[in-house]
């Protein structure tokens, strides 16, 4: 099998994945009530086409990716972790809080902030210890271009 069909049969795989999380979002959104089941699979759906996008994009070797993905959901589970934190404060409500607590929540979100900034300087250079530097600027961009596309599709199916 030449390289141009494997490439074909890989980029027509992403194009089929991305096209199927894109019919489970529609899906989603159109139901009023979601199970923690329903939700979770919805997840692993999105997460499934995100992988496959970004792979495609980075062009990982197998070592790379059976090295680089564990590595990147550790990194989303700290950061999560870090903005759900950030978010309790943010959702305060200020009519009950006196200018010092809000001083402080002000300067605590801030503190968080750089504790992810802290962290994401941590992740890249342990990512740059299994992939090149131009692999993880593509790895960034691709990233943003599938969230976006993801964004973009649910503007869509919420008109």
């Amino acid at each position: 099998m030449s390289t141009v069909n494997i490439k074909r049969m890989k980029v027509t795989r992403v194009v089929f994945l991305v096209l199927l999380l894109m019919g489970s979002v529609s899906f989603a959104q159109a139901q009023k009530k979601e199970t923690p089941e329903e939700r979770r699979e919805r997840i692993e759906k999105i997460e499934t086409a995100k992988i496959a996008f970004i792979s495609d994009k980075v062009k990982f070797t197998t070592e790379q990716a059976q090295r680089f993905w564990p590595l990147y959901k550790e990194h989303e589970s700290r950061r999560n972790e870090l903005r759900q934190k950030s978010r309790s404060v943010k959702e305060e409500n200020l009519n009950n809080l006196s200018d010092e607590q809000i001083q402080a929540g002000l300067e605590t979100r801030l503190n968080l902030r750089q504790r992810e900034l802290d962290l994401d300087r941590d992740y890249m250079e342990r990512y740059l210890r299994i992939i090149s530097p131009r692999q993880l600027a593509t790895f960034y961009r691709a990233d943003r271009e599938f969230t976006k596309l993801l964004l973009e599709r649910l503007q869509t199916a919420s008109k």
